[in-house]
């Protein structure tokens, strides 16, 4: 993961991924995913290498055939670290498990929305968690049978994701790269 310093302060290089519209400006701010499939809740979502900015938008930013990706400079100090500290994926998962409890002991299988929300509503906040640095797999390949590693089911290399719910950790975002393809 990449790191640098920006007026005395050390900020993680992230990779942000959004189609290209050849008849709108660049955008000076990263968009935030709402949908309900967003898979650890609302926020800004950035890639920490550049490597899978393009896979994320070879396999899912073609509508209109290409791409741009966007870096920013990224406040990690507040975001809980399930890829590289133990107690912080401790912390994660344990978190997880009580919101999936909550909904159980009501009567319902909560979906990935209602754990997320509920994580967002009643957790986060409370402990000071301003997003989620968490290893994606890199099973869900969806294009010409990319390949993640030359030895079969050794995926060495993270495919690490940091999501951030607040705009205020986001700095220095600019246009990085443009239609690409």
């Amino acid at each position: 993961m990449e790191r640098e310093n920006y007026d005395g302060e050390i900020y993680l290089i992230g990779y942000h991924t959004q189609e290209f519209k050849a008849s709108s400006p660049p955008l000076e701010n990263p968009v935030i995913c709402e949908g309900s499939n967003a898979w650890l809740g609302v926020g800004y979502y950035f890639w920490t290498e550049e490597e899978f900015a393009h896979y994320w938008g070879q396999d899912s930013k073609q509508a209109t055939g290409s791409y741009d990706i966007y870096r920013a400079y990224l406040d990690y100090e507040n975001c809980i670290n399930t890829v590289f500290d133990e107690q912080e994926y401790l912390l994660f998962k344990e978190q997880i498990e009580e919101a999936i409890q909550y909904f159980r002991l009501r009567g319902t299988e909560p979906t990935l929305k209602e754990v997320n929300k509920f994580l967002a509503d009643n957790i986060w906040n409370e402990i000071g968690i301003e997003g989620i640095i968490f290893d994606d797999k890199p099973t869900n390949q969806k294009k010409g049978g990319r390949v993640y590693s030359s030895i079969p089911r050794l995926y060495y290399k993270k495919r690490i994701q940091i999501v951030l719910f607040k705009l205020d950790n986001v700095h220095r975002f600019t246009q990085y790269l443009t239609n690409q393809k």
